[in-house]
């Protein structure tokens, strides 16, 4: 096995045994919750910290067909101070019972900001649940999975939940 092989494999294992931090993006869901847990609990083998990350992305403008470039805002609509309130205390609310958890709600895009986040927070590995939508729901409305995962530069865990949530 070539050198630069074998030190990429000891530095993921080095990083495994030694994360401190693990990064979960939750969306308040059933499959998210059980995320959360699974996350808490390997946390707690390693005693780590667990930073849950809420992502509130902000509402499209409706743009009427056929309108001038004038027409069109270059920034997402700013979304109201309290709006964000209340998604925190929803996340702290959603929080209560895991142990060693920081929660952070912030308003982008989801894959960028789990990403953003996760290295302002020097988290280790980032924890997604995949809620297992056919592939005509990817094509229409994307997948922030996928999103993190071409982005990312540190490990993503993917918990599959979509059978055992429904």
């Amino acid at each position: 096995m070539p050198a630069r092989y074998w030190l990429a494999r000891q530095r993921i294992a080095w990083d495994i045994i030694f994360m401190k931090t693990l990064l979960v993006a939750v969306d308040f869901s059933d499959a998210s919750r059980m995320v959360a847990a699974y996350a808490a609990g390997l946390a707690n083998e390693l005693s780590a910290r667990v930073i849950l990350l809420h992502v509130v992305e902000p509402v499209a403008s409706y743009v009427p067909v056929g309108a001038a470039m004038d027409v069109i805002e270059t920034a997402p609509p700013p979304i109201m101070e309290e709006d964000l309130k209340a998604q925190e205390e929803h996340l702290q609310r959603f929080a209560e019972g895991l142990a060693n958890v920081e929660t952070v709600a912030v308003i982008g895009l989801a894959a960028d900001e789990i990403v953003t986040q996760a290295t302002e927070h020097g988290a280790a590995i980032i924890v997604l649940g995949s809620h297992g939508h056919g592939a005509l729901y990817h094509l229409f409305a994307g997948s922030v999975v996928t999103g993190v995962l071409k982005r990312s530069k540190i490990p993503v865990l993917v918990v599959p939940v979509g059978a055992q949530a429904d």
